[in-house]
């Protein structure tokens, strides 16, 4: 070995962009010099903390730190580098440089971790971002002491390092296997005693994956029934499982349960500021709208948002993804989710209880409503009124529809729209000849041929007649519904023919269709 290669480690790492991991060469320089640690490459302050985190841990584990001159390199240097996942690679690259280890116990694995003063490595956020890149990359991975991920219980080769020390033997460790997910008795619908309009409401937002507003007095359930509509939605497919549990990973979140099925269910309160709905900071990072992905956005007191935080929504309720534009580059995250809001009808939150007055003004009323802002509820496709349960209704908890019930339909209707998707051609070509519900995937919906401008699709998908046009032409002129308000609601209608497994839709499908999209306070102000 030549002194040029004894004097230079080389350790293959990553860093997280947005939600994926970009590859990243360490290079540890060891020479004469004035003694330091010097590292290059566009580090962020984390990465240039790491020199007194990696001497201390490598004295800690008994190796020798002499006062020696060292440049560490993070290639290329023309991308920013983040995160404590450095120390790792740093240290095992001045190992490799110094000949205190072999460089084989690194070669062909890509390298990423966290040291403790006391030579312990940790696990970082991102475990699926870095298994990702190094499963594209043809490498295994050395990470700290973690749970196995979805590319680790497909073959992928994953070693975790408890201590540094460990080195000199080679000792590693497998990740830990995943604990098996015990669901139990979730939340159910038949909690909910009445409140049937409101599901039935829900199922067709399920079934298509609309947006869905309800509006209702304080202690009417509205947030019962949101929490529970997880429990109709069809499991995630495993390209969703991967899609969402990568986001969860990178944003340090629990990710085990969605890698078992289950969808995401996101619900920041109404103090949520733009960065942290949408995406933003420094380091960029994902917001509850890319955290909810192949799940379900939850926004309770919707008129308590900021109003420009909520206008903020339209883009990815459109496109599917959020894309945000710094200094330091663009970074796009994936924001496929169904958005489901409640609301109180006014500040008081009794405006149209038959039971309690409301002591709200005309203007109070009118300014609490417009802060969600018109753009914004012609995007909601379904708009329902939830009122309080009467005594008798609240005492048969436990008796109402199921879960299960409301599943079926949803499951139904999903299989139905992707065997009449692939007759009618709406969609690409795709073999849907074994096709059931759980097949489905979200997008493969009437609600997102309206968000992606497929119009013409999606009218020629209802199959309406004469008699149909003119009865949605008159409902349009008397709700005064928009060009995007009539699609929506035929993108509804769809859905609830789906629903009854009908190739066409009827004059009774649009009139309920419609009458979603105007709550009951609407329809009597009309």
């Amino acid at each position: 070995m030549s002194r040029r290669e004894e004097q230079v480690g080389f350790v293959t790492t990553a860093t997280i962009q947005g939600v994926e991991a970009v590859p990243v060469t360490v290079e540890v320089s060891v020479g004469a010099g004035l003694p330091g640690i010097h590292i290059v490459g566009m580090p962020d302050t984390a990465i240039q903390e790491a020199k007194q985190r990696v001497r201390q841990s490598l004295k800690a584990a008994g190796f020798e730190m002499r006062n020696r001159f060292v440049v560490v390199n993070l290639a290329p240097g023309s991308v920013k580098k983040v995160g404590s996942g450095f120390d790792l690679p740093i240290a095992l690259g001045f190992l490799i440089a110094t000949g205190q280890i072999d460089s084989g116990l690194v070669r062909g694995r890509l390298c990423v971790g966290e040291l403790s003063l006391d030579g312990s490595v940790k696990a970082i956020f991102g475990q699926l971002a870095y298994e990702q890149i190094a499963q594209e990359q043809g490498l295994g991975l050395m990470t700290g002491p973690t749970v196995a991920g979805v590319f680790t219980r497909r073959g992928q080769e994953h070693v975790c390092l408890g201590h540094l020390s460990d080195l000199r033997e080679g000792c590693f460790a497998e990740p830990e296997p995943a604990s098996p997910f015990d669901s139990g008795r979730g939340a159910d619908y038949s909690d909910i005693a009445g409140n049937d309009l409101a599901k039935r409401a829900l199922q067709i937002a399920a079934a298509g994956s609309h947006g869905l507003l309800m509006v209702g007095p304080p202690g009417s359930g509205k947030t019962m029934l949101a929490s529970r509509l997880p429990s109709i939605l069809p499991p995630l497919s495993e390209e969703e499982c991967v899609e969402s549990a990568l986001i969860h990973s990178v944003a340090g979140l629990p990710f085990e349960r969605i890698l078992q099925g289950e969808r995401p269910f996101r619900a920041p309160h109404h103090g949520a500021s733009r960065a942290g709905l949408i995406g933003g900071g420094n380091p960029t990072r994902a917001g509850e709208v890319s955290l909810a992905h192949n799940g379900v956005l939850f926004l309770d007191e919707l008129p308590e948002f900021g109003s420009s935080v909520l206008q903020l929504l339209r883009q990815p309720m459109e496109q599917n993804f959020v894309t945000l534009a710094r200094a330091n580059g663009t970074v796009t995250f994936p924001a496929r989710f169904m958005l489901i809001a409640a609301s109180n009808p006014c500040p008081c939150g009794f405006y149209g209880d038959p039971k309690r007055g409301c002591t709200c003004t005309p203007p109070q009323i009118s300014r609490y409503q417009g802060r969600v802002g018109g753009p914004l509820m012609d995007r909601i496709g379904i708009t329902v009124d939830v009122w309080r349960s009467d005594a008798a209704h609240v005492l048969n908890t436990g008796r109402g529809t199921t879960s299960a019930q409301l599943r079926e339909g949803v499951m139904r209707a999903r299989a139905f729209a992707a065997w009449r998707q692939a007759r009618e051609k709406v969609q690409e070509p795709r073999d849907v000849s074994c096709a059931s519900a759980c097949d489905v995937p979200v997008e493969a919906s009437a609600a997102d041929a309206v968000a992606s401008g497929a119009g013409a699709a999606l009218l020629a998908s209802c199959r309406l007649g004469t008699k149909e046009r003119a009865s949605l032409e008159m409902m349009a002129e008397r709700y005064q519904l928009s060009g995007r308000g009539i699609m929506g609601a035929l993108a509804v209608a769809r859905t609830i023919a789906d629903m009854e497994e009908s190739e066409r839709v009827t004059g009774d499908h649009l009139l309920e269709a419609v009458g979603f999209r105007k709550n009951d306070r609407e329809a009597a102000a009309a």
